[in-house]
């Protein structure tokens, strides 16, 4: 038997775990009372907060969150659906995300999209656990489930990229802006002949950056020579680097690099498989300012992207629920930097 503190009746320990209800019966209270206790906003007396902490401390009691966040119609969990994870921008969101998350009383729930799916796949599991919103990251989500999520009045946040969907957010980096800032930095530097190594033209985020690149280069007068795929991964910058600089291709000055990883692996090709010296004769910008980019070996010029400020923009906008007219602005759009090294 376990006597408490503040009482010499005593309170038999199950084999299982310590109940609400024994606290109460031990206690003489209602079980709404030790409900209340565990809750700092809850109006309940000092003097009897204490009484049911301690006891609960004794019995190793903890009130159960599903539960009552269930009783309250909020999970307080968010679902964070990824992919690219070898890519080590996602591994730091997922980080920041899940800190800043905590910081609000929420939890995460991480569901990864393997290769070549899409987060179609996991929703019908994803909405079983009544999450009370939903951020999609370097996955695709459908119009269709995410119209399913709206009509459950769970909110949806594509972060890093922008969707045209009126029932979704889109948080991202001003992508566009920061592109036409490397031309107009790569031209400063008089560099002439400039080359793009996309990721996957599908997705916003190439597509903004190439758009920005080319219209920055246009105001200077200038035009993109050559544009390859890498696939937003280090080996497919490398094949993607091959052709650029085979024999035969016109000379090129600089390349800019849709991500970071792609950036390293244009590096490596560089100087590995040919006598080009960097910067002196091709400057390589990135794009993410991963953390690997400032490592000695690398010392890459990228775009810093605002991972922080996003988080709390689509946390902000979590908390707005869904989208629900014409006129709010479903796009949020934070600016970049560009950060100078040695690579260019």
């Amino acid at each position: 038997m376990i006597f408490s503190k503040s009482s010499t009746k005593a309170v038999v320990r199950t084999n299982g775990r310590p109940t609400a209800r024994q606290l109460a019966d031990h206690l003489g209270v209602a079980i709404s009372s030790i409900t209340r206790a565990f809750d700092p906003q809850s109006r309940i007396s000092l003097e009897l907060r204490q009484r049911i902490l301690t006891l609960a401390d004794e019995l190793g009691y903890r009130p159960n969150a599903i539960a009552g966040s269930l009783n309250r119609r909020r999970t307080g969990i968010v679902a964070l659906v990824m992919g690219d994870l070898t890519n080590p921008f996602y591994p730091a969101v997922l980080e920041a995300f899940f800190q800043q998350l905590r910081n609000t009383g929420r939890q995460l729930l991480l569901f990864v999209v393997p290769p070549g799916g899409d987060a179609d796949e996991l929703m019908p599991q994803l909405l079983q656990y009544q999450v009370d919103a939903v951020v999609v990251t370097a996955a695709r989500l459908s119009s269709h489930m995410s119209d399913l999520c709206g009509r459950q009045g769970v909110p949806v946040v594509f972060m890093n990229r922008r969707v045209d969907d009126p029932t979704v957010w889109s948080v991202c980096c001003d992508n566009e802006r920061m592109g036409a800032a490397v031309a107009d930095y790569l031209a400063g530097k008089n560099r002439r002949a400039c080359a793009f190594i996309a990721g996957d033209s599908s997705i916003s985020t190439t597509a903004d950056r190439l758009r920005g690149f080319e219209r920055g280069l246009i105001a200077q007068g200038l035009r993109l020579v050559a544009c390859e795929h890498g696939g937003y991964t280090y080996d497919g910058a490398r094949a993607a680097a091959a052709r650029l600089f085979a024999s035969g291709q016109p000379t090129l000055d600089a390349v800019f690099c849709a991500n970071d990883v792609m950036a390293l692996g244009v590096l490596s090709y560089l100087r590995m498989n040919t006598a080009l010296r960097v910067p002196e004769d091709v400057a390589v910008v990135g794009f993410d300012d991963i953390r690997e980019a400032a490592y000695p070996e690398y010392n890459l010029t990228t775009v810093y992207q605002p991972v922080s400020e996003m988080i709390e923009c689509a946390i902000r906008l979590i908390d707005e629920g869904c989208p629900h007219d014409s006129i709010t602005d479903r796009l949020r759009e934070l600016p970049g930097r560009l950060v100078v090294r040695a690579s260019a």
